[in-house]
């Protein structure tokens, strides 16, 4: 194919960014946003905002951690407040819970907050805001029983937007610089110019899952700077010797290449690459800044446990990236929590303003820092649904503290694998029992605005 041919192929609108990218490249676009962000901190400190202070903060993931639990506490008791005066069913779960946003002084108080068990939202649509505010519809797993439909605003939406972009200023650039080698402005100028998205997910209308949401709404905010964006699962067909073409296209002129996607699709692909005898070297050094993103659990396509080690030496050796670049991310959809390994340690961090903690599977009770348990997080971000949501998932948690390796003020955790689901079924039913039929059609509601309820 000549390369006349190549540029028809490529739409007008992206031929016009490719022209534009030197352009943004040559602006102090991380600055101006920083500016813009500052400005707006300012306006949540003047209206008592304490959840935008947290999400805004020009010093996010970098506040000592007593100040930053200090905020947190605040966010969270906002947060509080504003489900328990605007949820119908949370409100009457508070109520016989005992529990008021007047009982909140301090940290120590949150765990007071009743939790939602994510079964719950299994079984009824639990919302904040009135329908019309809705946005979206992200779906979780099915794959441990019936999906859960959860609403999202344009408010629940843009905070953690926000917080990631004021991670990567103010985080992970120390870290890419050191591996890259270059200054903050010579990193920020290649990246601009040589950054591209690749998505072994589906598209937004085709898939409802928080993964493909959040990476589809994020690379459309890329592409406002320019920046190129594959979904290499369009009409929910897997092709790899296609995507793997467009990868080796892509990556002459994108250097800083960042491709995410499910673990069982990545591991998919590496099985045809095994197949045929074909291997990627797209950055061995790190010196290009190529990062992969893997989300969705440690299980292939079977069900079968992927071992974490063994999975990251695959990737290193198909694809030809350094350990350090090759990030596990740990989220779930009732909640806009995650939690990234992009640090030296490799240890699972908190990114954003949640806190999170384990409860005992047998009892529910609230363990200390550091014992397992289920996990357990209050988001104060989440403006459509109360996301004070006991989890299914075993782990451990670590008080609030800053990391030796990359600086950042975080929680630390570890993440085990599925909890038995006796005690938290039996809460389930408890929590069945409070929904009313107005949350049995507001879920239905909810259902029908994805793209697997609307087939």
């Amino acid at each position: 194919m000549s390369p006349t041919d190549e540029t028809n192929k490529i739409g007008i609108g992206e031929r016009i960014m490719r022209g534009m990218r030197p352009v943004i490249a040559s602006l102090p676009v991380d600055q101006m946003v920083s500016m813009a962000f500052n400005t707006g901190y300012l306006w949540t400190r003047y209206r008592n905002d304490y959840i935008g202070q947290l999400v805004i903060h020009p010093k996010h993931n970098l506040l000592p951690p007593e100040e930053f639990k200090d905020l947190q506490t605040k966010a969270i008791r906002q947060a509080f407040e504003h489900h328990y005066n605007d949820c119908e069913f949370y409100h009457g779960y508070c109520k016989n819970s005992g529990v008021r946003p007047d009982d909140i002084h301090s940290f120590d108080d949150i765990t007071k907050i009743p939790q939602i068990p994510a079964e719950t939202f299994k079984q009824g649509g639990i919302l904040s805001v009135p329908e019309n505010k809705i946005f979206t519809v992200v779906t979780t797993s099915g794959t441990s029983g019936l999906p859960s439909y959860l609403a999202r605003d344009i408010t629940s939406l843009g905070r953690p937007i926000i917080e990631m972009i004021r991670y990567i200023l103010n985080v992970t650039y120390s870290i890419v610089i050191k591996t890259s080698g270059t200054t903050r402005k010579e990193c920020y100028r290649y990246v601009m110019k040589n950054w591209y998205f690749g998505l072994f997910i589906p598209s937004v209308k085709e898939s409802s899952s928080w993964m493909t949401q959040l990476s589809n709404y994020a690379g459309s905010v890329a592409s406002l700077f320019g920046i190129p964006l594959d979904v290499y699962l369009k009409e929910m067909e897997f092709n790899p010797e296609k995507i793997l073409k467009k990868i080796k296209e892509r990556n002459k002129e994108n250097k800083a290449m960042l491709l995410v996607g499910f673990h069982y699709t990545i591991n998919e692909m590496m099985n045809y690459m095994d197949e045929a005898g074909k291997t990627l070297d797209l950055d061995p050094t790190g010196k290009n800044l190529c990062t992969m993103i893997v989300a969705g659990g440690w299980k292939k396509l079977s069900g079968e446990a992927v071992n974490k080690k063994d999975f990251i030496k695959k990737i290193k050796e198909h694809f030809g990236l350094i350990e350090l670049l090759i990030v596990d991310v740990y989220g779930f959809g009732e909640s806009n929590y995650f939690a990234a390994d992009v640090c030296p340690s490799k240890k699972l961090h908190s990114l954003f303003s949640p806190l999170v903690i384990t409860r005992d599977p047998d009892t529910l009770e609230v363990q200390d820092f550091g014992e397992k348990g289920l996990i357990s997080v209050y988001d104060p971000t989440m403006n459509t649904f109360p996301a004070f949501v006991i989890t299914d998932d075993l782990g451990r948690v670590s008080e609030h503290q800053i990391c030796e390796d990359c600086g950042m003020t975080t929680q630390f955790i570890e993440h085990l694998g599925r909890a038995p689901k006796a005690e938290l079924r039996s809460c389930g039913l408890k929590m069945q029992q409070l929904l009313t039929d107005k949350d049995k059609r507001e879920l239905e509601m909810l259902r029908m605005r994805t793209p697997e309820g609307r087939k």
